[in-house]
């Protein structure tokens, strides 16, 4: 009785701690996550997937057993290769470090994969629940960060970095990245509560006259172009194309077509009226930003031409950095520099000069950093989960859709387009994403249902 409810309370306080925590990487004035609150998290959730694993076991679903014990194996195999590395990384304490951090959140996609997969009804309103009111909270820090910004407010109360702020920055518009490192990490989140959303959306049309929900999707879009993250709007673009190739043969599906449509053009039409509002409040507060300063309305031919420009000097730090991966690959093409060590190989003049590891500059790029930290060990290392996780994203899309997985799907594509353009591995959000894509894995384990009638 007792253990029962620990592992219930574990699970309940687990998944929401560990959910709230999804968007936070630098948490608001004090930066930095208080009370331990990721490490308490992962602790209940260990807990609550050893009483559910318990059960499993005792109830002879042996099959069960050995499904979690395969997926589990395949988590791990990424992790023992970080470690293996650090015996001849350039840092070993560095490739040590991103191993713990690897562990921890590959430890977090098996226990959401576990638990989820138990008590798929339950957990699946839970999590989405969760997101949904967490997503609303950023959202509204974001706006306010904005508004806030726009008017000539001190960094001081909005918590801007000077990266992103009208007033010092780029552009006369703030790129507002809430509790995010930047506005490239904050669109990163933000593709899960929009994809959740849309396949609400599709299976219930209650849900499309539910202002919170409607308010709560509108921002989501709007945020979206507002801040300008590239490789989200083509992550978006390319999950829609996607979305509509795979639910060809569904019919009676106008309505949500226009429906979305609909909002997705009210958060651009939106976006570009808070962009030229932000450029005629120029003309009265003096701003100090490299483009845009006083340009009243044309403030939106600005941010227009950014948003299309991929050959800034953003986009061209990439576009230089990214052959060199192939020329360090070459020199140990087989066990690669050291997990997470390929900042330390592309700056080597300056780690050895006594920089910070920390501070150098990445590739910008999971794959070629990757290449470049372990070479084809990684490629071993990262292949078992990468096609387990492809073969479960194609039976989604065959099967139209269906399952509550399949937003999880369009999320992952969207997230590795991202992985593209910076540094992503270590992101909790990434694997929780993971995680709850392997629960379609128990889809058609007919033994499975009938053991939990």
């Amino acid at each position: 009785m007792y253990w029962r409810r620990l592992v219930n309370y574990s699970e309940f306080l687990g998944v929401v701690i560990t959910l709230a925590l999804l968007p936070i990487d630098r948490f608001p004035y004090i930066h930095h996550v208080p009370l331990s609150l990721g490490f308490i998290s992962l602790v209940l959730l260990l807990i609550a997937v050893s009483g559910r694993l318990l059960n499993v076991w005792s109830v002879g679903r042996f099959g069960d057993l050995r499904r979690y014990f395969f997926f589990g194996t395949i988590l791990a195999l990424p992790v023992a290769a970080y470690a293996l590395s650090s015996t001849y990384a350039i840092d070993r304490s560095f490739t040590l470090g991103a191993t713990k951090d690897l562990l921890s959140v590959t430890l977090r996609a098996f226990c959401f994969f576990v638990l989820v997969s138990e008590r798929p009804q339950q957990l699946w309103l839970l999590v989405k629940k969760t997101i949904y009111v967490v997503s609303a909270i950023v959202v509204a820090y974001a706006f306010f960060q904005f508004f806030f910004d726009v008017f000539g407010i001190s960094t001081k109360v909005t918590d801007l970095q000077h990266c992103c702020t009208s007033q010092y920055s780029t552009y006369v518009f703030p790129r507002v990245q809430s509790t995010s490192l930047e506005p490239l990490y904050f669109a990163n989140y933000l593709l899960i509560p929009i994809w959740l959303l849309t396949f609400d959306f599709l299976r219930d049309n209650k849900l499309r006259r539910s202002r919170p929900h409607l308010l709560l999707f509108g921002s989501l879009t709007t945020l979206v172009f507002l801040l300008i993250a590239r490789g989200a709007i083509i992550a978006v673009a390319l999950g829609w194309l996607i979305l509509i190739w795979g639910m060809r043969n569904r019919h009676k599906l106008k309505d949500f077509w226009i429906f979305m449509a609909r909002w997705w053009t009210i958060g651009l039409i939106t976006t570009l009226v808070l962009i030229g509002f932000a450029g005629a409040l120029s003309k009265a507060i003096p701003k100090h930003s490299i483009n845009g300063s006083g340009s009243g309305i044309g403030n939106v031919e600005i941010f227009t031409g950014h948003g299309v420009n991929v050959l800034d000097a953003s986009a061209q730090t990439r576009y230089k950095l990214w052959p060199k991966a192939f020329t360090y690959f070459k020199e140990k093409p087989l066990q690669g520099v050291g997990g997470y060590n390929s900042r330390i190989r592309l700056n080597l003049d300056k780690y050895n000069h006594g920089a910070n590891p920390d501070s150098l500059q990445p590739f910008n790029n999971d794959f070629l950093g990757l290449l470049v930290d372990l070479g084809l060990l990684g490629v071993v290392a990262f292949a078992p989960l990468v096609i387990a996780v492809l073969v479960i994203m194609y039976r989604l899309f065959k099967n139209s859709w269906k399952g509550e997985a399949a937003a999880m799907t369009l999320v992952m594509i969207g997230m590795l387009v991202q992985s593209n353009f910076f540094h992503s591995i270590l992101l909790t959000r990434l694997w929780i994403v993971v995680g709850l894509l392997l629960t379609a894995s128990f889809a058609d384990n007919k033994s499975r249902q009938s053991a939990l009638k």
